[in-house]
């Protein structure tokens, strides 16, 4: 079956037809929309945002809270529940700052073993400090999530469960409302990462009732800087900076913080990306999540079945990835595949893709991941398998 993409003329970045990108798990393209709302923006002149009393100036607040109300829209959320920050990895790290001072060495935080290292060094450092437990909900050599102990772990020392919407190894998604009702059950809050999950699925964070909530924008077609943290109660934060346009009040021994937004979000904000962040939520409701999801769906099959056509290569993602698809070779290291296709315009990602104890946990130190986006067709496909026909007649 030859699937086409009726988007792909949107992304100039790859108009040129004998490029093939397949790296969208790591950063998507930008497509026309957010390229021209940053470019206006920036030609009709940039202001700092709620430091002024000029246009420019209060343009750049109402395109702030433009953007606000558009990602909590987005995301089933209120606008007064969302904070931006430079990227998921960033606001993670947000309430791994708010927690160092809650918890102790009585304490525990909750993860699972296919946690991106975004989502895994923070609590490693904040046990360190803390004197609190690391506990693991454990992954099976099938990509499964091994629940058997998950009411043991959630118990009355445990702080805080943070695991990943979807896994960017496995391109799986853990049984979501399961841990969450457990978690809830146990009184245990909970903070997903959304990274993966963000630009293929439809989220309602009030539905899912989760405490926390993570993502980047450059996962979501816009370009890199623009991150996301809804808190469910954002009254229970403290700011993770502090600086320019936190404050009603300062002198040189207190301060006085502001009693909105603004006051987790110290310094200038990253305008030129939330413009981006905006136009890109537009562009994807345009089109809408079911649409993508289904092209994706479909991508990933053949992806799927291409890389079971050659027998030096093994498929390791969960069967229900719908977005990726990650292997392995015995014989051929995964870097050398990755730059082979490269050499051919075929661009993947190769390595141990930040998630090695996931990696670990299925038997491997590394592998090829090759990633849809609503850009791709079968076109790009056929030149991805051509590159792996090479590679496999090269080390046969």
């Amino acid at each position: 079956m030859q699937i086409s993409s009726p988007w792909k003329s949107d992304f100039p970045s790859l108009n040129n037809n004998d490029f093939c990108y397949l790296d969208s798990a790591a950063t998507c393209q930008s497509p026309t929309p957010v390229i021209e709302a940053i470019r206006d923006y920036l030609i009709n002149g940039q202001g700092n945002a709620g430091r002024g009393m000029h246009g420019l100036s209060e343009g750049a607040t109402d395109a702030i809270e433009s953007c606000r109300i558009r990602v909590a829209k987005f995301i089933g959320a209120n606008s007064s529940q969302i904070i931006f920050t430079k990227g998921a990895t960033e606001s993670i790290n947000y309430v791994a700052s708010n927690l160092r001072e809650q918890i102790g060495p009585r304490d525990s935080i909750l993860i699972t073993e296919m946690e991106h290292h975004s989502n895994l060094l923070p609590w490693q450092r904040l046990c360190r400090q803390t004197g609190a437990r690391l506990n693991v909900v454990p992954l099976g050599s099938n990509g499964e999530l091994d629940l058997t102990n998950l009411e043991l772990l959630l118990n009355d020392q445990c702080a805080l469960f943070a695991f990943s919407h979807g896994s960017n190894v496995l391109g799986c998604q853990p049984p979501t409302e399961t841990l969450i009702k457990a978690a809830k059950a146990a009184k245990v809050k909970t903070l997903l990462d959304g990274a993966q999950y963000i630009s293929h699925n439809p989220l309602n964070v009030n539905q899912l009732d989760c405490d926390y909530y993570a993502f980047s924008g450059h996962k979501l077609y816009a370009s890199s800087g623009s991150g996301v943290l809804y808190c469910k109660d954002i009254e229970s934060l403290e700011p993770f900076l502090l600086g320019g346009g936190v404050v009603n009040r300062a002198s040189l021994t207190n301060y006085l913080l502001k009693d909105d937004l603004y006051r987790f979000e110290a310094g200038s904000a990253n305008q030129v990306a939330l413009i981006g962040l905006s136009a890109a939520i537009d562009y994807i409701q345009t089109i809408g999540l079911a649409a993508i999801m289904e092209h994706e769906k479909n991508l990933a099959l053949q992806l799927k079945q291409t890389v079971e056509s050659y027998h030096s290569f093994k498929v390791v993602s969960h069967v229900n990835s719908h977005n990726l698809v990650s292997f392995h070779s015995e014989k051929i290291h995964s870097h050398d595949i990755a730059s082979i296709l490269a050499e051919h315009n075929v661009a993947v990602r190769a390595g141990h893709h930040c998630a090695q104890p996931c990696l670990n946990a299925v038997g491997l130190k590394h592998c090829v991941r090759a990633s849809v986006g609503l850009y791709n067709d079968s076109h790009d496909i056929e030149r991805f398998s051509k590159g792996l026909a090479e590679i496999e007649r090269n080390f046969s």
